[in-house]
Parts: C-alpha cells; structure tokens; sequence
C-alpha cells in the first residue's frame, strides 16, 4: 500500500504555478517532544489567490508526507487553497484489521490515531502524536511564524479548529482518518481517495463507527475509487461507502469517459492504468487528465444538503471544545424530565445524571482524554454532541 512520489519535473511544470508556494516543516519544529527524525509535514498556499479553506491531507500508509502526494497538494493549492499533508504515525494498514473479532476494533484503530485515546490494541499513539493534537500543533506554529500567509484563520481559538473552513481528504487509511474526523466535526467536505476500507470480512459488514450518525451531513462527503483496486477490493469499499449513507439518492459514476459534474455523484471510480503510480490503488492520486477533472470536482463544487441534513433544530452546545477541566453546556428545547449521558467513542456509558435544563457546567476531571460522546435525552428524542478532553 505504500504510495510513491508523484511529482517529477513534468509534473511541477503541469500543476505549479509561480504563485503557490511550499514549505516543509519538521514535527519537532512545533513541539519538542516530536521524534526529530521523523518525515516533515508539507505545506502549500497560494500567494496569489486564496479561497480562505484550508484542505487537511492525510497519507496512506508508509506513506511520505513531504513527498508523496506533491502533485494533488499543488493540484488544491494551485485552486487557492491552504494544503497541509500532515505527517503523522501511518505504518498499521487499515485492511490488517478485517479479520478481528472485535466489533469495534476499527473504531478503536481510529479513535487512537485521530485523538490519542489509549483503546486499540493495533496501534500505540498518544495525545501529543495523534493526529488532531499535530494538526492543532502545525497550525500554531504557522501561524506565528509565518503570519503573512494567514493561517491562522483556520483557528477557532488556540486549541480548536474553524472546522467550517477545512475540507479534510486522505487517501487509503488516511481517507478513514479523514472520515472519522468528519463524524466528529463539521468539516466544509470530506475527500475519500481509494478509501475508507474499515470492511470487515469476519462480521461481513463496515466498521461500526461508518454506520453511525456524524457532525457532517453526509452531503459533504465525496470518495473516488478504483474499480480494479489490488490493496482493498473495490466492492468492500463500495460497502463502507454505502454504510456511510452516501448512496441513498445517488450512484458511483465512472469517471473515465465523462467531464464534470459526473451527474452530481458522490462516488465516483476510475478504470485508469496505474502507470507510474505503479497500484491501481493509487490511480485516484495520481496526476491525470482525467484526474485533473475530477479533482476540480472533489474540491470546488458546490455541496447540496438537504435542510433536515444540515441543521438540528434542537441544539446541544459545548463549550470550550476541547477541553481540560470543565464544560459548559446547554441544551435547547427540553421537553419535561431529560437525562444526560457520558459515554466514550465506543458507546460504553460513563456518567448518567438527570439534566435541568438550561446551561450546566460538567467536572472533567475524572473523565478519560479523547473523544467523548454527551447525550441529553428528553420526551423528543435524544440528542448527541462530541467533546474532546485534553490535558
């Protein structure tokens, strides 16, 4: 599954323009306590012109940040993007885990690599290495020594992300990644390359944390594909994507003899010889005509969301998120009698207590880090926000 370097001379020549500029920096640069060693972040903007979103890239695995996906970095730079290809602990393939027994070993996977939780037994990263910790940590550090470049404008405060103006995309394991992040934000649009693969061919089924209700409409969400996939067979990944909801009034649409919009879809897939990406598995990134195509697609289009996908009239809101200590939240349109629950990422209940109404404060201090799940429930129904707990 390891992706290979995609940009030659030909290719900076095809998707550079003079104004979009690239840096690459070091982990350790933004936190000492980074392996110096490690493979470098790749950073792109566009000085000349700027759509003010920030496109959030995560590899596939054994993959090389600074220089694997060169050529789709430039490709959203070079449409006015901000492009981070963030480097972070890549080398357990998501695929390895299809025969585990376990019914949550894919959420436990991502829930450990995205926010550091310690739950998964397949992978050992910690808050600092997680992946939102690292975002969180290459921003800041952009943001004060490079201010020009207006990076900071994806930052809600020092320790959260204006998740409205972030496209998060990925490609193989790093498209679940991008996914996963997506359930627990409202991300601007989600970009799937050859990707999720969380199937299971144990339980015949997606992983279980794809079927479950996310922070961003399902609207938002676009995968393209290969239809002839040696690393994850394309039907499984047509399943995962079918388990996310993406294809309830859509279809995959094969893109090779088409131009955009491809009918609107969704899900797209390609026919194209790998060529010098050397796996079918990695045509969705490589540079092509037909690719240039659909990446203007992926990244530009208008995204429809139907008004019940894009807003809950009865709002749970958590503030500061993330956070150390304490909570505030409040919950709008409490019908009578409500009760409020804590449960982590995996669904196993922490805390139950009856909820007044109104604005409350919640003591953190004897909860996990990571990824938790606040669920108020009323005579209406049950509504359900994500905190994420650091300290």
């Amino acid at each position: 599954m390891r992706c290979p370097a995609l940009l030659l001379l030909l290719v900076c020549t095809a998707v550079c323009p003079a104004q979009v500029q690239t840096d690459h920096v070091r982990p350790v640069d933004t936190d000492p306590g980074y392996d110096p060693l490690e493979d470098s972040s790749a950073v792109s903007w566009n000085a000349g012109a700027q759509n003010d979103r920030l496109l959030l890239f995560l590899g596939g695995t054994g993959s090389s940040s600074s220089s694997s996906y060169n050529a789709l970095r430039l490709f959203a730079a070079g449409l006015g993007f901000h492009v981070i290809n963030l480097s972070y602990p890549n080398n357990v393939a998501t695929a390895g885990l299809a025969n585990d027994p376990d019914t949550l070993v894919f959420d436990k996977y991502r829930q450990e690599l995205c926010f550091g939780t310690p739950v998964s037994d397949a992978v050992a990263v910690d808050s600092l290495n997680a992946i939102h910790t690292r975002t969180l940590n290459l921003l800041r550090y952009l943001d004060q020594t490079h201010p020009t470049q207006n990076w900071g404008q994806f930052l809600a405060t020092p320790d959260s992300l204006d998740w409205s103006r972030v496209a998060v995309g990925g490609h193989s394991q790093g498209s679940g990644h991008a996914c996963y992040l997506a359930k627990h934000f409202p991300v601007e649009r989600v970009l799937m390359f050859a990707g999720p693969n969380d199937y299971s061919d144990l339980h015949g089924n997606s992983g279980h944390w794809v079927r479950q209700l996310g922070a961003t409409p399902v609207g938002r969400h676009y995968s393209y594909l290969s239809l002839h996939d040696e690393a994850v067979a394309y039907w499984k990944q047509f399943s995962v994507v079918q388990g996310l909801g993406s294809l309830v009034n859509d279809d995959s649409v094969h893109v090779d003899p088409l131009s955009a919009p491809y009918g609107g879809s969704h899900c797209l897939y390609t026919t194209q010889p790998p060529g010098l990406a050397l796996l079918y598995h990695n045509t969705p990134v490589m540079l092509s005509t037909t690719n240039s195509g659909v990446w203007t697609y992926l990244l530009t289009s208008a995204v429809t969301v139907s008004a019940v996908e894009e807003k809950d009239p009865r709002q749970l809101g958590v503030r500061p998120n993330p956070a150390r200590d304490r909570v505030r939240i409040q919950f709008t349109n409490t019908d009578g009698p409500a009760t409020l629950e804590v449960l982590d990422a995996t669904g196993r209940l922490l805390r139950r207590a009856p909820y007044p109404g109104g604005a409350v404060e919640l003591d953190l201090n004897d909860l996990p880090t990571g990824m938790l799940l606040l669920a108020v429930t009323d005579a209406q129904g049950r509504s359900v926000a994500r905190l994420v707990v650091e300290r």
